[in-house]
């Protein structure tokens, strides 16, 4: 970028302040303009004399002279180019100020206004349009230290004078020259922070696709335990379409239609197990809404009294009318496959698992129960960091529980794990409720 697009790289930044900035050197340029030309005017119309050092404002010269570049400047400002309508304004104050002070001569004292205006020009428009603008501005001012027009200096009073101009020539200078450094440095800090802000942007994609394809990878691994259970679920269902088969081609048509019926009912409540695999196969992760905790829990529960086997009883009990939440009912879902799957896992030969939600000071609550084997302390102590597991080496990644309390935490929720040896393990999440329920009862 070249040292003069400073306005235009904070443009393309979007700052809040951009937009501030913008608007007060619309404004500020409108207001003057119309100040301006109304002043000259009237300085035309009712008093003696266009340009004289007895009017304030030196008369109806500077002002009408000014006039016309704040309106240039708001004209670009109206087109949204910020940077020349900047240049136009600072052009229009320096002649305004030029013109003003020429007739009153080299001691007047709005000629210190010089360096303030040469300071923010060259921060603001950058180090060549400043510069020289201020080079301008310190011409006119030695200009008028000679000529002075309007006012009779001694000529003992000249190495006074050239002394004051020299000095006031050098502090403007000095103004710009400052300016200019501070231009330079703001432009590269912001340079450097919005390099900063794009790497930080790149990194948090990057992060951010590689949670996704780990979350995916997750999914799939709780999606092969839970065909295990399905596969040990359908292959009794096969047995039983066999069954009926095999004695249907033994009997009569009245039979055979039985059968068929059977077979049609069977085969109708084997279905969901498939569309719970498909939808834990979608890639698609879903949306963040409202929803009923204890309605996803009862369809949830229908879902897993399908999987598991018949040696472990499942129970849902859901406490209170209501439960709205926000989250990803999906998330809630893959989270509670991960829960049951080890509450399974835990479980030696018949057990059960409970399925339980209700609300308390605000806080929706659900856990996940199971009669299984337990955990120690020290195992408790790392149930959710990365990569811990404690399952034979190639039968898990030690990522799924990770994943949970991640997407629990994600959701402005908590989850707690209590668990002693030989007396099972009970998981708990909570979610801030989304509006008061009702009152609490039981299912």
């Amino acid at each position: 970028m070249s040292q003069e697009s400073l306005f235009d790289f904070l443009t393309s930044t979007r700052l809040p302040i951009v937009s501030s900035l913008s608007t007060l050197i619309g404004w500020l340029s409108l207001g003057l303009a119309i100040a301006s030309a109304t002043y000259g005017a009237s300085c035309a119309v009712l008093a003696e004399g266009l340009w004289t050092g007895d009017l304030p404002w030196s008369g109806a010269l500077p002002s009408l002279a000014a006039a016309p570049g704040f309106l240039i400047a708001w004209r670009h400002w109206r087109g949204n180019r910020l940077q020349p309508a900047a240049i136009w304004l600072f052009i229009a104050l320096f002649t305004l100020s030029v013109l003003a002070n020429l007739p009153r001569g080299a001691f007047n004292a709005a000629w210190y206004l010089h360096p303030v205006l040469a300071l923010l020009a060259s921060v603001c428009l950058g180090v060549i349009p400043g510069l020289v603008l201020t080079l301008v501005a310190v011409t006119a001012m030695l200009i008028g230290a000679v000529v002075h027009p309007g006012e009779q200096v001694p000529a003992a009073a000249l190495p006074e004078l050239w002394v004051h101009v020299t000095s006031l020539t050098a502090v403007v200078l000095a103004s710009a020259l400052a300016g200019a450094i501070v231009n330079r440095l703001l432009y590269m800090a912001l340079l450097a922070a919005e390099a900063q802000r794009r790497k930080n942007l790149e990194s948090s994609r990057a992060l951010r696709h590689r949670e996704k394809l780990l979350r995916h990878a997750l999914r799939v691994e709780t999606i092969g335990d839970l065909a295990g259970m399905v596969c040990h679920q359908l292959r009794n269902t096969f047995q039983v379409l066999l069954g009926h088969v095999t004695l249907g081609e033994m009997a009569d048509d009245a039979e055979r239609a039985r059968r068929l019926a059977l077979i049609e009912e069977t085969l109708e409540h084997s279905r969901p197990l498939l569309d719970e695999l498909m939808t834990m196969a979608h890639p698609d992760e879903g949306a963040t809404e409202s929803c009923d905790l204890g309605e996803q829990l009862r369809h949830f529960g229908a879902q897993a009294q399908r999987v598991l086997p018949a040696a472990i009883q499942l129970r849902v009990e859901i406490e209170g009318d209501r439960l709205p939440v926000l989250l990803n009912p999906r998330g809630l879902v893959h989270a509670l496959w991960n829960l049951v799957i080890n509450a399974r896992h835990a479980i030696a030969g018949d057990g059960s698992i409970t399925l339980r939600c209700g609300t308390v000071r605000g806080v929706a609550w659900l856990e996940v129960v199971d009669s299984g084997c337990g955990m120690p302390p020290e195992v408790q102590a790392r149930i959710f960091d990365p990569y811990f597991t404690t399952k034979p080496p190639g039968q898990g990644t030690g990522l799924g529980l990770t994943a949970v309390a991640r997407y629990v935490r994600g959701s402005s929720g908590e989850i707690q794990v209590q668990s002693e040896p030989g007396r099972g393990t009970t998981f708990r999440l909570s979610f801030p409720l989304r509006e008061p329920a009702d009152r609490v009862r039981s299912a």
